[in-house]
């Protein structure tokens, strides 16, 4: 996921959001809502009265396979890639063209935030002794308990203080019923830096996602060890 969060412009509507999915629909020609939802609860003599407010946010488009899929949102644009992956090289270049027709279309007043996440799948083989044999830092279980983990869910969120940018970086076992052979592990890095930039300064935005990409891949591979990384060859 690459990810824009901007300053919209006063009046910008939904119709302009519309337009912009239109003019990509001969490569995406799905299309859906992405709304936003306010929930409220309201307690008073005992009674708990639900309040929910709905409203719409942007528009989804999605390619033929489904397999990339981009939101153009008041508040926004999104490029999701799917599962099988590509790379860097391929999804930036469509990212950054979806990206110049939505600040045509919105015409926002300032990119305020930017950032890169990948969710990657561990399938580890059964029986897994240690996970340490794959994660560099797991969840661990102190020494005078037992010691057999069913889930786990660590988070992490780290800064760098030479480039002021952060990452989310999530680790979490995930339910595989489907097969019995292999426990699924995420691996959940979200990298961002908070910006103030013009839509324009592409090459400084380019930099910037530059940046948080490599930061990406360095957190990916400190994370995990050399037997992990032999599961994606």
């Amino acid at each position: 996921m690459i990810d824009f969060r901007v300053q919209a412009a006063e009046g910008v509507s939904l119709r302009k959001l519309e337009e912009a999915a239109r003019r990509v629909e001969r490569e995406y020609p799905a299309r859906a809502a992405v709304k936003t939802v306010h929930a409220k609860l309201e307690l008073g003599r005992g009674v708990v009265t639900p309040d929910f407010e709905q409203s719409d946010l942007g528009v989804l488009v999605k390619s033929p396979d489904e397999k990339t899929q981009a939101q153009f949102r008041l508040n926004g644009f999104t490029l999701n890639r799917l599962d099988p992956y590509t790379s860097w090289e391929e999804i930036y270049p469509e990212t950054k063209r979806l990206w110049r027709l939505y600040a045509e279309v919105a015409q926002p007043v300032a990119v305020l935030r930017l950032a890169a996440r990948y969710i990657n799948r561990l399938k580890l083989p059964l029986p897994v002794a240690d996970l340490r044999d794959y994660l560099i830092e797991p969840a661990r279980v102190p020494e005078r308990l037992p010691q057999t983990v069913l889930a786990f869910l660590t988070r992490l969120v780290i800064h760098d203080s030479s480039l002021q940018q952060s990452v989310i970086v999530t680790q979490s076992s995930e339910p595989n019923p489907v097969d019995p052979e292999h426990a699924t592990v995420l691996l959940d890095i979200d990298a961002f830096k908070e910006v103030n930039l013009k839509p324009m300064q592409q090459d400084e935005i380019d930099r910037v996602l530059g940046d948080l990409h490599e930061f990406k891949n360095n957190i990916f591979f400190g994370s995990i060890t050399q037997r992990a990384s032999e599961l994606f060859e």
